[in-house]
């Protein structure tokens, strides 16, 4: 996505005490991104959740408002099964993740916060 003159706006539709913990790196809350929606009019959306459901249910949404939209279904876990580095809410790397319920495997090395 660095790479991309482009890149999309990745959104975080996740609970405040998930995000409390964890992000994907560079993500915006669902807040913020409605806050600035128009000033990010031209770039595709993907959001994203813990595993999906939540994320499709929003970009469902921005779809049918008109905009480019797309699900990262795998969530925030997928990206952890991936390796992908996280953030903690002030930018600084970090290896915790709210797996959202307890029945979400979270992979190793990455360790449960709730």
């Amino acid at each position: 996505m660095d790479s991309d003159p482009n890149p999309p706006v990745l959104v975080d539709v996740r609970s405040k005490s998930e995000q409390a913990v964890s992000r994907i790196p560079g993500a915006l809350t669902q807040q913020q991104y409605e806050a600035e929606v128009e000033a990010l009019a031209k770039r595709r959306v993907v959001v994203y959740c813990t595993v999906g459901g939540r994320s499709y249910l929003y970009a469902r949404k921005l779809v049918a408002a008109g905009r480019e939209a797309t699900n990262y279904r795998d969530g925030i876990l997928g990206w952890c099964r991936a390796g992908l580095p996280l953030e903690s809410p002030d930018k600084h790397p970090t290896t915790a993740v709210h797996p959202y319920w307890r029945i979400f495997h979270v992979p190793d090395p990455y360790e449960v916060k709730t």
